[in-house]
This record gives structure tokens, sequence and C-alpha cells, in this order.
């Protein structure tokens, strides 16, 4: 198979990496809704044993899943989507550029919202920040990401779908 290590095959859900994409997003989803909830659930409840499995999970996807969900997107499907990029749909590069930089910021703000994860999943309570903006820009993000970018890779030919799922596994394994 194209992009595939010799002597591996390309994991079966790398087979369909846009489907791996839109379920990162699915899971990001799920996660902003959980930290639009947690501090109000801290609030009534204090950090008991499902506010730190919560805040285990969240921390989980956003510190290992995310960046390379992330780089699946900037270093594999931003490029081949644009090479199929003509005329007007030229300023949906732009657009792209933008989601990178967003991509930037996301990590940024992550760094903030880290900390008091890490003090729930351990079962202290700590002040809670408001996580509804960071939750909010996410769910902006993944929205365009999904209406404007995300359209375009069925336009995309099985060799370059292989080449973007093969590297999608490889940074996995690498990681």
């Amino acid at each position: 198979m194209a992009g595939a290590p010799a002597g591996r095959a390309l994991p079966a859900a790398f087979r369909r990496p846009l489907a791996v994409l839109k379920a990162c997003h699915g899971l990001i989803r799920s996660h902003c809704d959980t930290l639009d909830r947690l501090p109000d659930y801290l609030i009534r409840r204090g950090p008991d044993e499902r506010a730190s499995t919560a805040a285990q999970r969240a921390l989980r996807y956003f510190q290992i899943a995310a960046p390379l969900h992330f780089a699946d997107e900037e270093e594999d499907l931003f490029p081949q989507l644009l090479s199929l990029l003509h005329g007007p749909e030229e300023g949906l590069a732009r657009t792209m550029e933008e989601l990178i930089a967003q991509h930037g910021q996301e990590l940024r703000a992550w760094a903030v919202v880290e900390p008091f994860l890490k003090a729930v999943a351990t079962g202290e309570g700590p002040s809670l920040p408001d996580f509804h903006p960071y939750a909010t820009e996410l769910r902006q993000h993944i929205h365009i990401e999904e209406t404007m970018i995300y359209p375009l890779a069925s336009r995309l030919n099985a060799e370059a779908l292989s080449l973007i799922g093969a590297a999608m596994a490889a940074r996995r394994r690498a990681g």
C-alpha cells in the first residue's frame, strides 16, 4: 500500500484518515463539554472520583492526542489540500494558515488550563478558571475545519489519503 512503511500494514483506522480526524473532533467536543461542566460540578460536589476521572481523561487527550491531531492537519492534510485549491478557493489557503496559528494559540491556552486539571485529577479542589472561552474557541475552530476545509478532502485521491493515513499512524508509533 502506498505510504505504508515496508513490512508494515497500515492500521485499519488510518486507511480512513479523515474519519480519524473527525473522530478526534468528536472527542475534543466531548472534552470541551467536560471543561464547561467541571467548575460547577466541583462547586456542588467537590473534587470527587468522578471529577478526577473526567480531568484525567481530558488531560490525557489534550496532552497526547491533541498535539498529534494538530500535526496531522498541519503536516499532512493541509498541504495535500492546498494543492487542490483553484481560483476563488485559493482564499482557503489563508483560512488554513489561520487555523494553524489557532493551533498554536490553543496550545498556549492549554498551558493555563492544564495545571488546574492536574490538580482536579489528583483529588485537589483548586479554584478553577472559566474554561468556557477555551472550549468555545476549540468548538469554533472545529466548525471552520469541518465546514470549510474538510469538505475539500473529498477531492483527494486514494494515494494522497494513504500518505496522510500512513503519516498519522507513524506519528503515533513514534510518540
